[in-house]
């Protein structure tokens, strides 16, 4: 507790975790790459797809996706991030922030129940 992990390294701690705890979950949570690396990059993944402000990862369990963004403690979602989660919830899907590794054990584990 108390350690403030980068949003990557939070992330890259819980994908550890799950996998080493719920190895079936291999292969049914996956991270979106929604970072172009440069202008031209980003028109290219736009003009493939490529929505502004999607989640970090996706989690598909049971016939129902879970959309995870991660979050250091100060972090906040952009406006595209804010968006993007109306947007999905409002379709029916589940969307969560987490900021902290027990954020996700517990969000893990209530949609593994």
């Amino acid at each position: 507790m108390g350690m403030n992990l980068s949003e990557s390294a939070l992330q890259s701690k819980c994908v550890k975790w799950l996998w080493n705890s719920h190895p079936e979950t291999r292969g049914l949570f996956f991270e979106i790459n929604n970072n172009p690396l440069n202008a031209v990059d980003g028109a290219n993944r736009r003009a493939m797809g490529m929505v502004k402000g999607v989640a970090d990862t996706c989690f598909l369990w049971e016939g129902k996706a879970h959309f995870i963004e991660f979050k250091d403690e100060k972090g906040r979602q952009s406006k595209d991030q804010i968006h993007w989660e109306t947007v999905v919830s409002f379709a029916g899907f589940h969307y969560f922030i987490v900021r902290c590794e027990g954020d996700f054990r517990t969000i893990i584990e209530m949609i593994m129940i």
